[in-house]
């Protein structure tokens, strides 16, 4: 049987095509079947599938072409005066077609990484050994939002990048309608930059990547600040581009939940090196007892092997039932009393300009004094904006709140972070401030500039600013994105000690795991208004996308169960005593 070669897709573009096969007018048969590109076609005749035979070195089925698309070879690169490297790669291939997930404790040098492999020249250094990139086109989504947006409109930032490569005007305009459509911003194409969420920032930026129609895409947690929903939309819009169009995808992630179950291959690192690679299903049992276990989704900690939810939780209702209550009767779940430390709105109504729309719309609720409450809604819902009217950053056109001492965490961590380098944010924080700065691990970056820390760098750094003022009350939006498990815990740990000596937390947050373990209370806001203001665990068992990722698998067989430590007590094992 005689074989013939596919040539690379992108390489059909030019007239030294090398492709054994054409069709019957000439074209390449990688232009007609894009997604056998890298396959082998046997024999002479038509292009039916039943033709094809896969070669052990070339089978697309694994996830794209056997040769290694990225590659590096005892690479290492060091910031300017460093001694250490702050990545060092000891051999590392990424293949054509493929989606890579970068994981790692905060601050180990995933985005330090991810913008050498993007071949950004803007960050100074030195480097040692080889890494090489083969991609004609690469998009690069950045770890801030903030960072990446150029123009003042949506519509424009979309077609800035189509602009710089001299596309046609027409074809422009498609692309645009396309990507507008594929993201669902519609409503947000006249809509300035500026007023923008940071979750409709990352939208934004994805979309502008994608429309340049890259052979590589890079991201640096893009789904940090967005609602699990919207996320979830992201990660099917990903897998859709790679496997529909061949595009490789490198991203680096915290949250794994929704992610892990797709990727082709998972490289954890750690100190600036990678330490394990392997496929998401093969890696997990290497990653038990290591720093890399904690970034596992928690409904994978049931039982070794399992990857997907749909698994997960056929494996649970297969082994578990339903504890019985020792008084059987379910757990009560009630709010606090209302106290006169409460913070309280009423009817509070918010535009940013005179004609645009309302922003809150006569928005009433209370948040319990003494708690962790949580605000939650879909993207540009208003929850940043609320948290500002709170701290008094903006005042409603209509309505009362309270006022209250308050300290305040921005969106943008870096808008606490003023001093050249730590050692001077150091120097100028409460004792309270340097308790935590030493709680958080960040002694030893003292010598840093705070602008190149990473993003979970950044948000420690600026907690340890926000907390350590003395306040009642501690407005906090979005403090996990970026963080760690390990981070996280300690966070969580820290606003548990603080409502003890009878401090308030009212943060905005789209991690449920988070949430789940540490708040008290949570509202959901939508269109403006606070619709429902309960428990967290009231919450979450009445819903079925915000909640958390252990809920959605075991609340057949009691729902009840929203974290893997509510395992031990609401389920038990068949036929066990």
């Amino acid at each position: 049987m005689e074989y013939g070669r596919l040539c690379i897709f992108c390489d059909c573009m030019y007239d030294g095509c090398f492709c054994d096969w054409k069709t019957n007018n000439g074209t390449c048969a990688g232009l007609v079947f894009p997604k056998y590109t890298h396959g082998i076609f046997a024999g002479v005749g038509d292009f039916d599938l039943d033709f094809i035979s896969w070669h052990p070195d070339l089978d697309v089925r694994k996830g794209g072409s056997s040769m290694a698309f990225i590659e590096a070879k005892d690479y290492r690169f060091f910031y300017p005066d460093e001694v250490a490297p702050a990545v060092f790669v000891e051999q590392m291939e990424i293949k054509q077609g493929t989606i890579t997930l970068l994981v790692g404790p905060s601050g180990c040098g995933k985005t330090t990484l991810l913008r050498k492999l993007a071949g950004e020249t803007g960050i100074c250094g030195r480097e040692e050994g080889s890494l090489t990139n083969q991609a004609k086109g690469c998009a690069y989504v950045w770890q801030n939002p903030d960072n990446q947006i150029v123009t003042d409109q949506v519509s424009y930032e979309i077609v800035f990048g189509l602009e710089n490569i001299g596309m046609e005007q027409q074809q422009m305009k498609r692309r645009l309608a396309e990507v507008i459509s594929s993201f669902g911003l519609e409503n947000l194409v006249t809509r300035d930059t500026m007023t923008l969420s940071g979750g409709e920032k990352q939208l934004l930026n994805i979309a502008s990547g994608l429309a340049m129609n890259p052979e590589l895409m890079i991201l640096d947690e893009p789904t940090s600040q967005l609602d699990p929903v919207a996320a979830r939309r992201i990660y099917d819009l990903i897998r859709q581009i790679n496997e529909e169009f061949g595009v490789t995808i490198v991203i680096a992630e915290q949250r794994l939940e929704d992610l892990v179950a797709f990727v082709d291959e998972v490289l954890c690192m750690a100190d600036g090196k990678i330490e394990k690679i392997g496929e998401p299903r093969t890696i997990q049992s290497r990653l038990k007892d290591t720093i890399f276990e904690e970034f596992l989704p928690s409904y994978l900690q049931l039982e070794d092997g399992l990857l997907t939810k749909k698994e997960a939780r056929i494996w649970f209702e297969g082994n578990y039932e339903s504890a019985v209550f020792p008084d059987g009767e379910e757990e009560k779940i009630e709010r606090k009393q209302t106290s006169s430390q409460d913070f309280s709105l009423k009817n509070i109504s918010f535009r940013y300009e005179k004609k645009s729309p309302d922003v809150l719309k006569e928005t009433k609720g209370r948040f319990a004094a003494n708690t962790i409450s949580c605000l939650v809604g879909g993207n540009g819902s208003g929850k940043t904006t609320l948290l500002r009217l709170m701290s008094r950053q903006f005042r409603p056109y209509h309505g009362k709140m309270s006022s209250v001492n308050f300290s305040y965490l921005p969106q943008n961590p870096m808008y606490l972070l003023l001093e050249e380098t730590v050692q001077k944010e150091w120097d100028k924080m409460s004792q309270c401030s340097k308790d935590l700065f030493l709680r958080f691990g960040l002694e030893g970056l003292k010598k840093r500039n705070p602008q190149d820390l990473s993003g979970g760098e950044k948000q420690r750094l600026a907690l340890c600013v926000t907390l350590g003022k003395e306040a009642d009350y501690y407005f906090l939006d979005e403090p996990t994105k970026g963080m760690d498990a390990k981070s996280k815990k300690i966070f969580g740990e820290v606003l548990k000690e603080w409502t003890k000596k009878e401090k308030s937390i009212v943060m905005v947050s789209h991690d449920m795991e988070f949430i789940a373990k540490y708040a008290d209370e949570i509202s959901l806001l939508y269109q403006g208004e606070i619709i429902v203001q309960c428990p967290v665990r009231e919450f979450m068992e009445e819903n079925q996308f915000y909640t958390t990722g252990m809920n959605r698998v075991t609340r057949r067989v009691n729902p009840h169960i929203i974290t893997i430590e509510d395992v031990k007590k609401y389920a038990k094992r068949k036929n066990s005593q």
